[in-house]
């Protein structure tokens, strides 16, 4: 490889990892792909460059192609230290699909290969990544073996910051076995480690956690000093999400010990942090969103472009055309000018007429091409504001991610779930929703009017409300919610029931379980809720019809929604889901997927794992669209008590 080969490919990287429009990144891979191949160099870093493009946009199956393709080119070449590097990204696919399982599969491969390679640091990292993988599936015990393990290698290599979580960490596994004993002795060795090293953040979380754990213990008194200094520190710092737990672990604390003044003053600042953290990315996203929709408008200047661009093409053409006859006729009548004089007057005057002409046409090729520059200029500017667009709106789906309840949330409150999420567009106008009140989870599975940026717009409203009525007024009756809910939107939409306004609205189907009885109530809005139980050992699939009006204006807007209780039994399955699997038109008839075939593949699957579950819904509905494009937005959530 020549110098300009390594300078060209170092340029292709820099710029792919310098720009965020993921259209741009993959095209500049495709070109450091060809240049890889073409000389044998950087193939497998090339590929995961690729592949982690794919990831950052949320392509995670693409992601997985490129990175098992790297994996395999290490293979062949016997690179175990590129396999066992590659098998790291693997894994963090894995984390990001929600298949903790495949994720611990291929860091025990990673960690196998730096073992033999005796690479302490990549060791480490990837040992702590396992820990946190079986602490989120709950599995404690594993968990501990790996955080403890990585802290006497971090404590070997002197890194006192990652020593420091380690220990911590193994605090918190303990906790979680609830072995409170060495869980303080852990946290308070990790708080010491931690403040020599200035980390304020670790500092304050882990105190919050052994505040938590000294309630657990009965020491009332010790547990709200440890949880007044974290409050203290936090709010020194400018450390909010730091305030707002620590907070929360005060009123606890107050409330435990009847102090009820100080529980609600420490209530009220909880609820506060918390809001403004959740109301300034909220308000801060609607505007962004905002503007995203505004410029979208321009996208049709670009097609008035295009369209006077074939015009232009079309009077240049015919211009042309007239010149050339213009010259023709010029020339005949130069050549005829010889063979008679009885028509040099009549010729004369035909010249002086052409000139006359050609003067005009001159005039307006002169404009034309005016006109010309002034359109190339125009066309670049709508140009770069296209570009603005797909980025715009490639960062709104990042905040509508960020909006969503991460899936670790979910499956503390939910631990057998799945959600199968599949917007039509980047942006997306159903989404899902869960917060637990007291003893009561509360979950939601909505769909807005529209998809795209429209229907992202009334998802981040119904967000806000839900976290009004539910989180901040502790509402837990299901059909109560969405009265509040119709009311707080048609009150932002200024809907009236007017023939001239809006219709925007959203279907909803709402559950709400009780952990102490397992009674749940369900309220619909369009959105049926769908249960398989069992009578005399055979599956019974019990629909319930939600109520033919949306949550928004109406015919039927004054009436309340209805609220049905059912009581679940160990093993039930439900299933929620919006109108965009039904709907799905197939590829041999274009006829919908139908609600009586959707039952009917529940009834097939319920019995399966959660998460196969979820894999079987997306090969189905693969398999049924197959070259037909997406028609809506797609929901289904699935979950078993």
């Amino acid at each position: 490889m020549v110098i300009g080969d390594s300078a060209r490919y170092e340029l292709l990287r820099k710029i792919i990892r310098s720009t965020s429009d993921v259209e741009i990144r993959l095209q500049y891979c495709d070109q450091a792909i060809k240049l890889a191949e073409e000389k044998n160099i950087m193939l497998p870093n090339t590929y995961i460059l690729k592949g982690t493009c794919y990831m950052d946009s949320g392509d995670l199956s693409s992601a997985l192609e490129w990175f098992i393709k790297a994996a395999n080119y290490c293979k062949e070449n016997a690179d175990n230290r590129g396999l066992a590097r590659t098998y790291t990204y693997i894994a963090e696919a894995y984390n990001k699909q929600g298949n903790p399982e495949n994720e611990k599969s291929y860091l025990r491969n990673a960690i196998e290969i730096f073992k033999e390679e005796k690479d302490s640091v990549r060791l480490a990292i990837l040992q702590t990544n396992m820990g946190y993988a079986n602490y989120s599936m709950g599995q404690y015990d594993s968990a501990l073996i790996y955080f403890t393990g990585t802290a006497n290698i971090y404590k070997k290599l002197d890194l006192q910051l990652e020593y420091g979580y380690c220990i911590g960490n193994s605090g918190l596994a303990y906790s979680k076995l609830s072995v409170y004993d060495k869980a303080e002795a852990f946290l308070l060795q990790a708080l010491e480690i931690l403040k020599n090293t200035g980390d304020i953040r670790g500092v304050t979380e882990f105190m919050i956690e052994y505040a938590y754990i000294l309630q657990n213990k009965g020491e009332i008194n010790k547990a709200v000093v440890y949880a007044t200094q974290a409050f203290d520190r936090a709010v020194k710092n400018d450390y909010k999400e730091g305030e707002r737990n620590a907070a929360y672990r005060l009123a606890q604390l107050y409330h435990k010990s009847k102090m009820y003044d100080s529980a609600f003053h420490y209530q009220s600042i909880f609820i506060s942090a918390n809001d403004s953290i959740k109301n300034i990315e909220t308000i801060q996203k609607m505007a962004d969103l905002r503007t995203k929709f505004e410029v979208d408008k321009k996208q049709t200047e670009v097609e008035i472009l295009e369209q006077n661009k074939v015009i232009q093409r079309i009077v240049i053409f015919g211009m042309a055309v007239i010149l050339l006859m213009a010259v023709i006729i010029i020339l005949l009548y130069y050549l005829n000018l010889k063979r008679t004089k009885k028509l040099m007057a009549a010729l004369d005057e035909r010249r002086l007429l052409l000139e006359k002409q050609s003067s005009e046409l001159k005039e307006k090729n002169d404009t034309i091409v005016k006109t010309h520059e002034e359109l190339k200029q125009l066309y670049e500017i709508t140009n770069a504001q296209k570009e603005e667009i797909i980025s715009s709106i490639n960062y709104a789906e990042r905040i509508q991610k960020a909006v969503l309840p991460p899936e670790a949330y979910i499956t503390e409150l939910i631990n057998e779930h799945f959600i199968f999420y599949k917007p039509k567009e980047i942006v997306s106008g159903d989404f899902y929703w869960i917060k637990q009140i007291n003893h009561y989870i509360i979950l939601v599975c909505a769909d807005c009017t529209g998809h795209g940026v429209p229907g992202a717009f009334m998802s981040m409203l119904g967000i806000s409300y839900l976290n009004e009525i539910v989180q901040r007024k502790e509402i837990t009756r299901a059909n109560q919610v969405l009265n509040e809910l119709r009311k707080g939107i048609k009150h932002s939409l200024r809907q009236t029931g007017k023939s001239e306004e809006s219709r925007e609205g959203i279907d909803m189907a709402l559950c709400v379980i009780d952990t102490n009885t397992n009674i749940m109530q369900y309220s619909g809005a369009f959105c049926p809720i769908y249960i398989i139980s069992h009578n005399d050992g055979q599956p019974v699939l019990n629909e319930i019809k939600a109520d033919t009006m949306p949550v928004g204006v109406h015919v039927s807007t004054d009436k309340t929604f209805t609220n049905n209780e059912i009581q679940l039994q160990i093993g039930d399955t439900f299933y929620i889901s919006t109108d965009g699997f039904i709907d799905q038109p197939g590829s041999n008839n274009n006829s919908r997927f139908g609600s009586s075939n959707f039952k009917k593949l529940l009834l097939e699957i319920y019995d399966k794992p959660l998460f196969e579950q979820k894999e079987d819904l997306h090969q189905t509905l693969k398999a049924w669209m197959g070259e037909n494009q997406q028609r809506d937005d797609i929901l289904v959530i699935g979950a078993r008590l």
